[in-house]
């Protein structure tokens, strides 16, 4: 996931992409937040997922968005207090609220065999939508993993994450083409898998 922070000239952009930064790394988040400046912005916003801007820049948060369309970057507008933020923790929420998902239906207990194992049931697909798991259409997975009621981890190569979090979604760097498996527990695991089988095999961003 690409994070650009833009607060003017660069340097204010500098301090709060690094304390970001600082915090990602101290909650073990694989994400790196890059500093860029108002004369790049248009040309960084392709590229990026979510867009912090500074507080000054509240007036063209707007207008930037209407550059975008709805599958643009995420963009919000840092608090004014940010620059107080000397850990990154101030950063880190406003990051968090951008990508918060509604929440869903609280998973049931995973359903348990006369042996005492969970049932699960797991499933391999392939991504389809071109820029793959990126904030938007990642957003919208969530979403969909929250809306099956069922307990879903996702795995790329060998690394397997809970696809309820949306920073734990992006860290796996879902692209176009990849491969992905899907395990389900918790009850109608193969309605699970078919519902989020349907959205990993759509293109998002057609």
């Amino acid at each position: 996931m690409k994070i650009l922070v833009v607060c003017g000239a660069g340097a204010s952009s500098t301090f709060v992409a690094q304390r970001l930064n600082s915090a990602l790394r101290a909650e073990g988040l694989g994400h790196q937040a890059h500093a860029g400046n108002g004369s790049s912005l248009l040309y960084e916003l392709d590229t990026a997922d979510v867009v912090l801007l500074g507080p000054h820049m509240a007036d063209t948060a707007d207008d930037i968005r209407g550059l975008t369309g709805e599958r643009g970057p995420l963009i919000t507008v840092l608090p004014d207090d940010i620059y107080s933020d000397l850990d990154g923790t101030r950063a880190l929420s406003v990051l968090r609220e951008v990508l918060a998902v509604p929440a869903g239906k609280s998973s049931p207990a995973a359903e348990i065999t006369e042996e005492g194992n969970s049932m699960s049931a797991s499933r391999t697909v392939t991504v389809a939508s071109s820029s793959g798991l990126h904030a938007r259409p990642a957003k919208l997975f969530v979403e969909a993993v929250q809306g099956t009621g069922s307990t879903i981890t996702l795995a790329k190569g060998e690394k397997s994450v809970n696809a309820a979090s949306i920073l734990t979604v992006l860290s796996l760097g879902v692209e176009k083409g990849d491969e992905v498996t899907l395990t389900a527990e918790g009850g109608e695991e193969e309605q699970a898998l078919d519902t989020l089988e349907q959205f990993l095999t759509t293109d998002h961003d057609a």
